[in-house]
């Protein structure tokens, strides 16, 4: 069952098996009731939410990814004994909620295909970047979320330390102990979810904005998209101001590198797709792609490479199956290229 989100926060020091049982939840309010749920000790469950000294005892592997820009992310992977308690949390709790209908990031049934297409045709987007995106949603909201389901104070703080993470400094040591500073970690299963639901608020101030001033709305993960016909600059300017004034209500950064407003005379592109006319990718990356399977054809998986994968063929198979999901026919003349290149891998 999902239930629908409300931004309400109560203050239930015990908790509400009502609300808990009424939600379908997991109904354990105290560390042991949790660690039986989750069928580890209470001793393990205490080891996994503590306030620990990451720089000695850490639970989380860091690497970092680059983007296209050229810009590093930092990605925190937990161990496999923390990485489980977070999906449990996910699947037992954070699954069965609604999250609001701006939303496409991160949810079953929506894609960055889904939230592209409300804006196809459109005559200005207005593109705008939450800053920090993660590292803003701190252990007093993640609290508060918990808080909000029907928790007691103890789980709610349970489940929001197993869910965020101590700041780092770049020496890999903790920068700071204080609880408070605790905040959501890019690459543990429970973060987008949570991030989801925090937004929620968000979404729905920023939905009624873009409405009054003729607008759509859509939302993936930190980039939000209006678009609309035939806008003045002075109505633009108004909603990215009004926009601003909410963001920074609720806690979070506009990027101030990355506001964009596009008019329909210049390529328009959404979370990497161009909504201009109908939803496609640009025709450099299908050249070059199209490209690559050519040579792969002609002269073998040798020397060739697409993406950053080591797996080729599992680069190309991906890479087809989202041009297809964008774009179906091209998407068939690339699976159909594909499927002619691992026929000859069979056979050689």
């Amino acid at each position: 069952m999902v239930v629908k989100h409300q931004a309400t926060i109560p203050r239930l020091i015990e908790g509400s098996i009502e609300q808990l049982r009424k939600k379908g939840f997991p109904e354990c309010n105290t560390d042991e009731e949790i660690a039986m749920a989750m069928r580890i000790s209470v001793e393990k469950l205490r080891f996994l939410a503590g306030d620990r000294n990451l720089s000695s005892n850490s639970l989380y592997s860091r690497f970092q990814i680059f983007k296209k820009t050229g810009e590093a992310r930092t990605i925190s992977a937990p161990t496999p004994e923390l990485k489980a308690a977070q999906r449990w949390i996910l699947k037992q709790i954070l699954e069965k909620i609604e999250i609001h209908d701006a939303a496409h990031g991160f949810c079953r049934d929506r894609s960055i295909v889904t939230n592209a297409s409300p804006h196809v045709g459109k005559d200005v987007i207005v593109k705008l970047d939450l800053q920090n995106f993660f590292q803003s949603i701190l252990y007093k909201r993640v609290k508060e979320l918990f808080c909000s389901f029907g928790y007691s104070e103890t789980a709610a703080t349970i489940f929001s330390l197993i869910c965020t993470v101590t700041k780092i400094d770049i020496n890999g040591k903790n920068s700071c102990n204080d609880i408070e500073k605790r905040h959501l970690p890019q690459g543990s299963p429970t973060s987008p979810a949570i991030s989801n639901l925090v937004c929620d608020r968000l979404d729905t101030h920023l939905t009624k904005l873009a409405h009054n001033f003729g607008f759509c709305y859509t939302r993936y993960a930190d980039d939000l998209t209006f678009s609309s016909f035939e806008k003045t600059s002075r109505q633009v300017n108004n909603l990215i101001h009004g926009s601003k004034l909410i963001i920074t209500e609720e806690g979070f950064t506009v990027n101030p590198d990355k506001i964009k407003v596009l008019s329909k005379s210049v390529q328009q592109e959404i979370t990497g797709i161009i909504v201009n006319q109908q939803l496609n990718l640009s025709r450099k990356t299908l050249k070059a792609f199209r490209a690559t399977l050519y040579q792969i054809e002609q002269e073998g998986l040798s020397g060739k490479k697409w993406g950053n994968s080591n797996n080729l063929i599992a680069a190309i198979t991906g890479f087809a199956n989202y041009v297809a999901m964008v774009n179906p026919s091209k998407g068939a003349e690339f699976l159909a290229s594909v499927e002619r290149i691992k026929q000859k891998c069979d056979r050689s």
